[in-house]
């Protein structure tokens, strides 16, 4: 999907251990193969809550207003250590110097595999364009 820029924020939503919708800042890394690829720490309260249950959405707004997209799935984990070599040597450059190495103990790397993806023009109403 060319509308989701890489290396963009936007914000991450996932459920709370209480039951409800939780956002916060987030950046996308990159699109392959209909897998949407993000990386978080395994200290945080986004994991947590994406270990407790994977349903997850992420929201992406066009700077300009022109248009929003919408996707939403479920997150998986990546633990193969070829497959998370391979993903973290094509994220952010910023992240990959935070986080010094692909193996290291609290960096994670997930993705939303085919994911449903809504695309909005303006503040008009989403279409689907994957699913």
């Amino acid at each position: 999907m060319t509308y989701l820029p890489k290396h963009t924020s936007g914000i991450l939503s996932t459920i709370g251990a209480d039951g409800t919708p939780d956002g916060r800042g987030f950046e996308f890394q990159y699109e392959e193969n209909d897998r949407y690829y993000f990386g978080t720490a395994n200290t945080k309260d986004v994991w947590k809550q994406l270990a407790a249950n994977p349903k997850a959405a992420f929201t992406y707004m066009e700077p300009t207003g022109k248009f929003t997209v919408r996707i939403h799935g479920d997150i998986h984990i990546i633990t193969d250590q070829a497959e998370k070599k391979a993903v973290f040597d094509r994220i952010d450059p910023l992240v990959q110097k935070m986080y010094k190495s692909f193996d290291n103990p609290v960096f994670e790397l997930i993705y939303f595999d085919h994911p449903t993806c809504r695309l909005a023009k303006g503040f008009g109403t989403s279409k689907l364009v994957a699913d």
